[in-house]
């Protein structure tokens, strides 16, 4: 028996959910659990970046049968997930958890609540993706900000150049937990990435994605984190440094509470732990 953590993951969805995830797999690493996401990029990030031990491209998550075995534990972060497909998980393993459901979409790697002095004060995480090069031209023919940008890991390459016209630095994707981490006001895209930055006690800055839909904007408001706008860079920017003037006092952030999905781990892993799953998908009880 297993515990497995899928994330949707892809040069069109970015990587958050995987490093959500991630942070998920390190607060229940007691149980080694397999971090699964939906391509291989994704995967290797998680592992070389984040230090996660146990990491593995599937591709889709109809893909995870192939992995797992009947009995498995399985939390899952996906809202394409249908009913039906949640409900044939639900009856495939012991246990399942999605996220947003019975887990949080709050929870960040613990690495961010080792506060420590903020090194720059301003920083730009747009966000892992631009498929369609959507923040490419909002920031063109802008002025240029004395303000490093943290590229994605999903970025084009030949996007670098084009950057560079508009921040005085291009910082390199493997410097993300620290990048995030050390960012006084840090003016981001990622929702996710606005979380690491309250639980660093920095002050994010919210901007909605004109790629995406706004999702989880009550989670936003309720830790009373502010949000720039503009119709291109150079008023994003203006309203970013306007709203760092006279920053509003947001709530403390935490990780949740696990302490109740550990004992059910746990206390299935206890259950069946001299039971395997038959070929045929029934059980039998192991010597």
């Amino acid at each position: 028996m297993e515990l497995y953590i899928y994330a949707k993951s892809s040069h069109r969805d970015g990587l958050e959910n995987m490093r959500r995830c991630a942070a998920y797999a390190k607060l229940l690493e007691e149980f080694s659990p397999t971090l699964c996401t939906g391509d291989y990029r994704a995967a290797t990030v998680a592992k070389q970046t984040l230090d996660i031990k146990r990491t593995m491209g599937i591709d889709a998550v109809g893909n995870l049968p192939h992995t797992m075995e009947r009995l498995d534990m399985l939390i899952y972060d996906n809202d394409e997930v249908t009913q039906q497909i949640d409900q044939q998980m639900r009856a495939y393993c012991t246990r399942l958890y999605k996220i947003s459901r019975e887990l949080p979409v709050t929870c960040v790697d613990p690495h961010f609540f080792d506060k420590g002095a903020s090194e720059r004060l301003e920083g730009v995480f747009f966000g892992d993706d631009d498929y369609q090069k959507w923040f490419v031209s909002f920031c063109r023919e802008s002025d240029l900000y004395e303000i490093p940008l943290l590229n994605g890991n999903y970025f084009f390459l030949d996007t670098t150049k084009e950057f560079e016209k508009s921040f005085t630095e291009v910082v390199d994707e493997e410097e993300y937990l620290s990048f995030i981490a050390s960012s006084k006001y840090l003016l981001s895209g990622s929702l996710h990435a606005v979380f690491e930055s309250l639980a660093a006690g920095n002050k994010p800055v919210f901007f909605h994605r004109g790629d995406k839909e706004l999702e989880h904007i009550k989670l936003l408001e309720e830790y009373n984190v502010p949000i720039a706008h503009g119709e291109d860079l150079d008023a994003l920017i203006k309203d970013f440094r306007t709203i760092s003037q006279e920053y509003p006092q947001t709530k403390t952030f935490s990780n949740p509470d696990l302490k109740e999905i550990k004992e059910q781990i746990a206390q299935t892993f206890k259950e069946y732990a001299h039971i395997k799953p038959a070929i045929d998908y029934g059980y039998y009880y192991a010597d």
